[in-house]
């Protein structure tokens, strides 16, 4: 599996760079969304996921959940006009799984409502460069720097 400065970005996963999330195609149009390790570290330990309700139609720009990170919440937005299809139930009531998991965590899956435009979604190989860019804005060296308490050890459910 591809790393970068220690974080997982798998092969077989699209990416949305400037949103630090990667999508997973699941049938025409389908994807699985999730947050990219890299993005996980930058937000701060994840706490909870709260996503709006499904099928609910959604504008490119317009946020599908809310994720809580310590005493931040933030909106996590669509690139592309969708409609919520499903919620991933492993992450209610609690969201920390993402933390151990982040390349395996979904948050919601998505169906496109138009034809995605080119280059929108990239593969890792086209992603690289741009998220080097963005890891160097940051100061983002390694994600050890990052690590405590991200990705803990600690299995127990709060």
């Amino acid at each position: 599996m591809p790393q970068l400065r220690g974080c997982n970005f798998p092969d077989e996963l699209l990416y949305h760079v400037e949103s630090h999330l990667w999508f997973q195609p699941t049938g025409p149009g389908r994807f699985r969304v999730g947050v990219t390790q890299f993005g996980i570290a930058l937000s701060g330990e994840i706490l909870l996921f709260t996503p709006k309700p499904l099928g609910a139609e959604l504008d490119a720009g317009r946020g599908f959940g809310l994720l809580e990170a310590g005493k931040t919440v933030f909106p996590v937005k669509t690139p592309f006009d969708a409609r919520l299809l499903d919620a991933n139930p492993a992450l209610d009531p609690s969201a920390r799984l993402m933390n151990r998991q982040p390349c395996e965590a979904w948050l919601v899956e998505l169906q496109a409502l138009a034809p995605l435009p080119p280059g929108l979604l990239l593969t890792w190989d086209d992603a690289r460069p741009e998220i080097e860019k963005i890891m160097d804005r940051y100061a983002f060296r390694d994600l050890s720097d990052f690590s405590a308490p991200l990705f803990h050890e600690d299995d127990r459910d709060f």
